[in-house]
C-alpha cells in the first residue's frame, strides 16, 4: 500500500475500491450487453420476415446466450479479483485460452478489418492461474490493439500474437499492433487505474489486468514499437502441483 493509502481512514479505502469495483464492472460488461441487444434486434428482424428465418433466429439467439453468459462470468470473476481471497490455481494453456479468445472476437476482427497473424509456441508448459481470469487479460489485450488500429488507412491494421518462454523459464504472451501506438513517457501510467488515452475511454481495462496478472505472481508490461503501434506482453508462472497443492494446505488452514 502507497503512503497516501496508508494515511486514509479505512471508509475511504473500502468506498475507492468501491468505486473501482463498480467502474471495472461497467467497464467490462458493456462489450457483452451490446452484443446481447444486436444480436436481439437481429433475431427479431429475421422472425418479423415473410417467411421467417428460422435458421438465422437460432444462430443470433445462440449468441445471446453467449453474451449473456459472458456478462455474468465478467461480473463473477471482478468480484473475486476485489475480494483479495487466497487465489487458488489451476493449470491454464496460454494457446488454448488465447485460441478461445479469438474465437470470441473473430466476427469483430473483420469488421474492423483486422489481419490476424499467430505465432503460437507448441509444446508449452501450463502456467499458474485461472482460465477465465487468464482470458479476460487477454481479450482486453487484443481489442485494445484493435481499437488502436480502428483510424489507420495507410497500412494493414496488423495484430500479432505470440506465446513462448521468457528467459525466467515462464510462459510469456505478446500481443502487437501497428496503431497509433503511445508516448513512451506515459509508459508507466498505461495501468493506472481511469487514465485512459481513449477519447471515450474510462481507464480500467489495463489495471484490471495488471490485478490479474500479479495476483498469479506475473507480471505486465508494455513499450512503444520502433516503427507504428505498441507492444503489450504479460508472463506468468508455469503451474507447479507441490506449489498448488501447499497453496490449497495454507488455505484450508486459514479457514
Amino acid at each position: 500500500m502507497n503512503l497516501l493509502a496508508s494515511s486514509l481512514p479505512q471508509t475511504s479505502i473500502n468506498a475507492a475500491k468501491l468505486g473501482l469495483l463498480a467502474a471495472s464492472i461497467a467497464h467490462e460488461v458493456n462489450q457483452p450487453l451490446s452484443g446481447i441487444i444486436t444480436n436481439a434486434s437481429t433475431c427479431l428482424r429475421m422472425l418479423a420476415l415473410d417467411p421467417p428465418n428460422i435458421h438465422g433466429a437460432l444462430e443470433t439467439a445462440r449468441r445471446t446466450i453467449r453474451d449473456g453468459n459472458r456478462a455474468a462470468e465478467v461480473v463473477t470473476q471482478l468480484r473475486a479479483l476485489f475480494a483479495n481471497n487466497d487465489t487458488l490455481t489451476e493449470p491454464v494453456n496460454l494457446n488454448d485460452a488465447a485460441r478461445d479468445v479469438i474465437a470470441l472476437t473473430w466476427d469483430e476482427l473483420q469488421r474492423n478489418h483486422v489481419v490476424l497473424q499467430l505465432e503460437l509456441t507448441d509444446g508449452l508448459p501450463p502456467v499458474s492461474g485461472l482460465r477465465g481470469q487468464l482470458q479476460q487479460v487477454i481479450l482486453n489485450l487484443l481489442r485494445n490493439g484493435s481499437e488502436a488500429m480502428k483510424d489507420v488507412e495507410d497500412r494493414p491494421r496488423l495484430l500479432l500474437i505470440r506465446t513462448g518462454l521468457d528467459e525466467h523459464g515462464h510462459v510469456r504472451l505478446t500481443v502487437v499492433d501497428s496503431g497509433i501506438g503511445f508516448d513512451a513517457q506515459a509508459t508507466a501510467m498505461l495501468f493506472e487505474a481511469f487514465y485512459t488515452t481513449k477519447s471515450s475511454g474510462m481507464g480500467i481495462g489495463l489495471s484490471i489486468c495488471r490485478s490479474i496478472v500479479e495476483r498469479f505472481s506475473g507480471h505486465l508490461w508494455a513499450m512503444p514499437n520502433d516503427g507504428p503501434g505498441a507492444t503489450f506482453s504479460f508472463s506468468i508462472p508455469c503451474f507447479s502441483r507441490n506449489a498448488e497443492e501447499l497453496r490449497r494446505h495454507h488455505a484450508l488452514q486459514s479457514v
